[in-house]
């Protein structure tokens, strides 16, 4: 019977070590997934994307805030989170309405996306898709889509970093507008 106990005893304190062991192997980059097929999307994200197009179109940065207060948590706007992130968003724009931010963001949002663990239980949509490539190694193709929001100095910097850290959007499987951030 001590035998027995010992044994399970042993198997239940390495079930933790096995799972953590697990966790750590998941690499999600590896479990990516790049695509411009709206239709693709799991319905709650296709909303909330359409959501966030129609609000760049009205050109007023305070159509964000229906979006935003629609849900539990506002997106991270600053990895400072400040409290109102439509009033962040328009302290960043390069005019005084906020019109800027709401063009880059349309401009994000119209761009392919990626899936950053597509095929995990919480899958992550990122536009651009940009945000996740290896920016060292853009294929030609890639060149032109970053070219069509960056600089060539913003690109030559991003490679100089080694990643993406310019502006990028996350929405939750669930729909949820996680982030609209800058930086690395």
């Amino acid at each position: 019977m001590r035998l027995f106990i010992t044994i399970i005893s042993a198997l239940l304190l390495s079930m933790p070590v096995a799972l953590a062991q697990d966790a750590a192997d998941y690499d999600p980059y590896a479990d990516m997934v790049v695509s411009d097929d709206l239709s693709a999307l799991p319905e709650a994200v296709r909303l909330k994307h359409a959501q966030l197009v129609e609000a760049t179109k009205t050109g007023d940065i305070e159509s964000l805030r229906a979006i935003i207060e629609a849900q539990d948590t506002p997106p991270n706007v600053s990895f400072g989170r400040p409290d109102d992130p439509v009033a962040y968003l328009r302290e960043q724009s390069a005019d005084p309405e906020g019109r800027q931010m709401l063009a880059l963001l349309r401009n994000l949002l119209e761009m392919p996306y990626a899936v950053l663990g597509a095929s995990s239980d919480t899958p992550n949509y990122v536009w651009p898709y940009l945000a996740l490539a290896d920016i060292e190694n853009l294929t030609p193709e890639q060149s032109v889509d970053a070219f069509r929001l960056i600089t060539p100095e913003q690109l030559e910097d991003m490679h100089q970093f080694g990643g993406w850290f310019w502006w990028r959007v996350y929405i939750g499987q669930d729909g949820e507008w996680q982030a609209f951030v800058a930086g690395d």
